[in-house]
């Protein structure tokens, strides 16, 4: 899947309602050389990314590719309830909230699937929130088991 950062940014000078370029660069907190660096070369820091759309409510989805719902459910456009609302979130979760996580090492599709994995926990079918939230719970749970090494097998004995 090709990302067209100068279409992300684009859909973030759209959506915040921002004059330019440099208006941008103000609220991902970069300079705007910075900015035009990241257009030029064809690649964002993923943090970058998830920070405008925490500020603006938008769909990660959408501020990527341009489709499906530009405004997270329930967020319809409320600038700066992105960032609290993952706090609550998290705190709700059972795990204390400090500071953003830094997600600049998420790839493109990493960010798509955990934006897709978002959807569906926040979608009001909360049956198949809680199976997602199992599912997660026990491959994480799993994924920390140390790994035993194999039994070796034993040479079969010639007489």
């Amino acid at each position: 899947m090709g990302v067209s950062y100068s279409e992300i940014i684009e859909r973030m000078r759209w959506a915040g309602k921002l004059k330019n370029d440099s208006a941008v660069a103000r609220v991902l907190g970069v300079t705007p050389q910075a900015l035009s660096n990241y257009k030029k070369r064809g690649e964002m820091p993923t943090d970058l990314v998830l920070r405008f759309a925490n500020i603006y409510g938008l769909s990660v989805d959408w501020l990527i590719s341009g489709e499906g719902e530009m405004y997270r459910p329930g967020k319809g456009g409320e600038p700066g309830r992105g960032y609290m609302t993952a706090a609550e979130e998290t705190m709700m979760y059972g795990k204390e909230f400090t500071r953003a996580p830094d997600l600049s090492a998420l790839s493109p599709d990493e960010i798509i699937y955990v934006g897709k994995l978002l959807k569906i926990l926040r979608s009001p079918n909360k049956s198949t929130a809680a199976a997602i939230k199992y599912s997660v719970d026990a491959f994480l749970k799993a994924s920390e088991l140390p790994i035993e090494p194999e039994p070796e097998k034993e040479a079969p004995k010639n007489h």
